[in-house]
Parts: structure tokens; C-alpha cells; sequence
């Protein structure tokens, strides 16, 4: 493949991400679950609260989140599902996956989630006040749940490294760009000049 393919092909999928980005729910959805959350900060005090389907999580009220404290969950499902699989991604980016079995036969599940316990880039993410797209499937025998919402951090916006590195990579993709561009009329002159001189 040559440079100005790879380029390209760089550029095409930076802008498909950019255009994707967007696609993701304005408001906090749930299709065959539902589900509650509360947010704390590091001395246990509630900072936030959502429902899915329901108020809070959205794009304009996004649910507060401190690196430092926790997120109390519960959710349940519209039907029991058995022998499936679940994932979770933010920013529209995989984070975590599993399978299950359930033979328990349980349609409702809560639990507490340390924020002190997530990997580097999600913390990072979350020490400013960036919106943050997050979503959640459910796949499995006997039915299916698809949840999402938004989430923000409870920073200022110039206290996350994210910022940095996103207009970094912004000013990185300008530079691709008219390089391509460049390239592009530099090789459209010589062939305009090579059939002049025939």
C-alpha cells in the first residue's frame, strides 16, 4: 500500500469516527431492561442520579461521575435471559465484555462499582467535564437488552489529559489532510502538464 493510500485510508477513518460519534443516544435509553444508578463522590455524598429508560444520563443532564467515588447500580430485564453474553463500551469504544449462564434464573441484578478500579484512559477521562457517550447489550436466550446514556466527569474541561491528547490528534489529522490534498494537486499538475507536452 502506498503513503498516500495509507493516508487515505487514515483519514477516512478518522472521519467515520467523527461522523459516528454523534450517532450515539441524545437521551438514556433501555430496550427490554431498565435501570437505576446513583453516583458518589469520594466521601460517600450522592452527586447524581439516573434511569434508564428516565431522567438524568442524558446528553444535556449527564450523570456526574468522581474518579475518586463510586456508581450504585440495579437493573433488571424485561424477560429472563439465559447462556448469553454482555458488553459495555464508552465512547463507543469496546471497555468490557463476558458470557453468562444464569442459572439462577434471575432478571434483576445490583451491585456497586469502585470508579478507583477503572483502567488509566477512563479516569483520565473522567477528571474533566467531557460528555461521554456510554452503552450496554445484553445477548442470550430468551431475549435481549440494549441501554444507554451519558456521563460526565467533575473536573474542569481543561483538567483532563483526553483534552490534550484529542486536539493533539486533531491538529495531527489537519496536517494529513492537506498534505493529501497537496499531494492530490501536485500529481492532477504534472499529469495536466504531461498532456500538454504530447
Amino acid at each position: 500500500m502506498t503513503r498516500r493510500a495509507r493516508l487515505l485510508v487514515l483519514v477516512g477513518s478518522v472521519v467515520a469516527a467523527v461522523v459516528a460519534f454523534p450517532a450515539a443516544a441524545s437521551a438514556a435509553e433501555a430496550d427490554g431492561c431498565s435501570g437505576s444508578f446513583t453516583s458518589t463522590d469520594a466521601s460517600g455524598a450522592t452527586i447524581g442520579t439516573a434511569t434508564a429508560p428516565g431522567e438524568g444520563g442524558t446528553q444535556a443532564d449527564p450523570l456526574p461521575i468522581d474518579p475518586a467515588g463510586t456508581v450504585l447500580w440495579a437493573g433488571g430485564t424485561d424477560s429472563l435471559i439465559t447462556d448469553g453474553t454482555w458488553s459495555v463500551a464508552v465512547a463507543g469504544v469496546p471497555f468490557r465484555s463476558g458470557s453468562f449462564v444464569n442459572t439462577d434464573g434471575e432478571t434483576t441484578r445490583d451491585g456497586t462499582q469502585s470508579l478507583a478500579d477503572l483502567p488509566g484512559p477512563v479516569t483520565w477521562a473522567l477528571q474533566g467535564d467531557m460528555v461521554i457517550p456510554v452503552s450496554g447489550t445484553i445477548i442470550g436466550t430468551g431475549g435481549s437488552c440494549d441501554a444507554s446514556g451519558w456521563i460526565t466527569g467533575t473536573g474542569s474541561p481543561t483538567s483532563s489529559p483526553i483534552l490534550f491528547v484529542g486536539a493533539g490528534l486533531g491538529v495531527i489529522g489537519l496536517l494529513m489532510g492537506v498534505a493529501v490534498l497537496a499531494g492530490t494537486k501536485v500529481v492532477a499538475g504534472g499529469a495536466v502538464a504531461a498532456g500538454g507536452l504530447s
